[in-house]
Parts: structure tokens; sequence; C-alpha cells
């Protein structure tokens, strides 16, 4: 897995995508791609909150990404864009969330 740095990937991702969105988080998901591996970028807007929100809320998508191997696609490019909400959410409430958008990938 890596994650999407440049404004160019996430330029792609934006002008062909399929959208899913739960509570906390609207999943970006690039169409018609041929990639071998998982690209993430995330994106917290500064209406989410401030920057010690933004990076808690960056940091625990990332632990969620490496410790749940076993749901994530193989290959895909996705922007994970947060909600207001998810900067008052809590861990189990973000671990859901993810968990249950990441399922819907795999069965679609």
């Amino acid at each position: 897995m890596k994650f999407i740095t440049s404004n160019r990937d996430y330029q792609r991702v934006y002008e062909n995508c399929k959208i899913l969105k739960g509570n906390l988080f609207i999943f970006l998901i690039q169409k018609e791609i041929s990639v071998d591996s998982l690209s993430v970028g995330i994106v917290v807007s500064k209406k989410v909150g401030n920057a010690v929100v933004r990076n808690k809320v960056k940091r625990r998508i990332k632990a969620f990404i490496k410790e749940n191997s076993e749901i994530k696609p193989v290959s895909k490019n996705i922007i994970i864009k947060a909600k207001l909400e998810a900067g008052s959410a809590n861990w189990q409430e973000i671990k859901e969330d993810l968990t249950e958008i990441f399922l819907k990938i795999q069965h679609s």
C-alpha cells in the first residue's frame, strides 16, 4: 500500500470516480484503473477542526488501514475525505465506519 501525494494523482481520481458515503467519511474510488496495489489519499478539511484534530483523524485512518489488511481492496486508488463529524468521533466509531465502507468496496 502507498499513499497518494501528488496533485496529479488526486486529480485523476477526482475526474473519474465512484463515490461511497459513510457517516464519517466519503470515499472516492477511481474507476477503470490498472494498478498493482492500493493507493490511498487522505483529505481532512480545516472545517473538521484545528491542526491537532485534523492530524488525529489522519493518524486514525492510517492506523486502521495498517491494522486491517484483510478487508482493504488490493488494487484501487482511493481518496478518503473526512466529514465534519469525523473530528469529534471516537476510535470505535471511526473503525466501524471505515470497516463498513471497505466491505462495500470489496462486494462491488
